[in-house]
């Protein structure tokens, strides 16, 4: 039954996430094309047979069977269509007109993603305290890229490949887009600055670079489970375990804690708690509690609230998407050289995994997986790929630079070879979505 509620949240959030998102980019292409005096013949929700809708005027305004993209339908715009040459058909207006009602679309959905993130910044940010701190490493992952390469416990990352990284955050990015590709990094050790190469495994859940260090993170506890041992064992809310120990091998990183807690099933360990300005020692023994060996405690993530004023929100969505639109590019130039899989891009399946994730934890959280998806959305639309929006710009540019247009034969096979890789892509990253989730 849970997984059953959790496919209908995912489904429910992605219709209405892909709805918004499709409804704001034809919603562009219709503004642009009616102020211009274009004739609008569909404004649709979806391809396929028309459910419901109205007519208005001269357009019909539907939502169609199909809910995985929409259209608008324009007088005269297709090479195969009869045009009688009236000014109200799209290929009888200039090419600056055309243009404007292609590269319409994609703006709204960076307009979007720019007005959603300034919503979050004013609403506020939950962050993990650790995102943003100095990226000294307090774990080493054993055979990792970081073990590989000698980094130490203690060393502070300074940069990637050039690349400043003042924060975990800009460390984590800085890695994720170099998977399996050396990279030059510099080290802060004991006051030395030192220099060394370090290839980035791949994450098996993301496909995306991964080093294998962490910040340190100490186990406070925020609650203890009634009648759990730890309980039995005089444990509290707000404790700090400062260290565990068993049958040789000692823990002090919450995450390394919890991995020994759940490996010794049933072993007792021995816990060095800190309480205020007391220090004291438990033995304590996991003991099963649904499926896995646990002490009954759940760990303590210090978060904190980033919240901005009108004028500031603005200034860091701007900053945001523009960071996060050059990082897009970086990753497809990657792809493009063979210096990044293709398995990094996700479809549909996972964009509804992600959505369902989202509105679990709240409109916040939705909101911000939103001006992402409307960001890529807006960029790829904009890419030079036939039957795209930027396919049509880079058409229209090239017959400006020619000063003649290209026959309607050879405008044909353009938009059929554009069709036939379109199709390929959305395999490819449908393979991808399910081959994230085979074990």
């Amino acid at each position: 039954m849970d997984i059953l509620n959790e496919i209908g949240r995912s489904l429910i959030a992605f219709i209405f996430v892909l709805g918004v998102m499709i409804f704001v980019h034809e919603l562009g292409h219709y503004l642009m094309a009616k102020w211009l005096g274009i004739r609008v013949d569909v404004f649709s929700l979806g391809f396929g047979p028309r459910l419901v809708g109205f007519k208005r005027g001269e357009t019909d305004y539907r939502i169609s069977a199909l809910p995985l993209g929409g259209y608008v339908k324009m007088a005269g715009e297709n090479y195969e269509d009869e045009l009688s040459g009236t000014p109200d058909e799209f290929l009888s207006r200039p090419k600056r007109h055309r243009f404007a009602v292609a590269v319409a679309g994609p703006v709204m959905n960076i307009g979007l993603a720019i007005v959603l993130s300034w919503g979050y910044y004013m609403t506020g940010v939950e962050v993990e305290d650790q995102v943003s701190r100095a990226p000294v490493v307090g774990r080493i992952i054993p055979d990792s890229a970081a073990a590989k390469a000698g980094i130490q416990l203690n060393d502070k990352i300074l940069t990637v490949d050039g690349e400043k990284t003042p924060t975990w955050r800009e460390l984590q990015l800085a890695i994720a887009k170099n998977a399996d590709h050396p990279v030059d990094v510099t080290l802060q050790r004991n006051g030395q600055t030192i220099e060394t190469e370090v290839t980035p495994d791949t994450s098996k859940e993301s496909e995306v670079g991964t080093l294998g260090v962490a910040p340190f993170i100490p186990y406070v506890i925020r609650q203890v489970e009634p009648g759990a041992p730890a309980e039995k064992a005089g444990l509290r809310a707000g404790d700090t375990i400062v260290e565990v120990s068993a049958a040789g091998k000692t823990a002090r990183d919450a995450i390394e804690i919890t991995h020994l807690i759940t490996s010794q099933k049933g072993k007792p360990l021995q816990f060095k708690v800190s309480r205020g300005n007391e220090v004291f020692e438990r033995t304590i023994t996991p003991v099963q509690m649904g499926q896995q060996h646990r002490v009954g405690i759940s760990l303590h993530i210090a978060t904190h609230t980033e919240r901005y004023g009108l004028i500031e929100a603005g200034r860091k969505s701007v900053e945001h998407n523009y960071r996060v639109t050059v990082l897009t590019f970086e990753v497809l130039g990657r792809i493009l050289t063979g210096r990044t899989s293709l398995r990094t891009m996700s479809g549909p399946i996972e964009i509804a995994r992600y959505s369902g994730l989202a509105a679990k934890e709240g409109a916040i959280a939705l909101m911000s997986l939103m001006a992402i998806i409307s960001l890529q959305l807006g960029i790829f639309n904009l890419l030079p790929i036939p039957i795209l929006d930027g396919g049509v710009i880079a058409l229209l540019a090239i017959e400006g630079l020619m000063r003649r247009d290209l026959s309607m034969r050879v405008k044909e096979r353009i938009f059929q070879i554009g069709f036939i890789f379109l199709i390929l892509l959305m395999g490819i990253v449908i393979f991808n979505d399910i081959s994230k989730h085979i074990t």
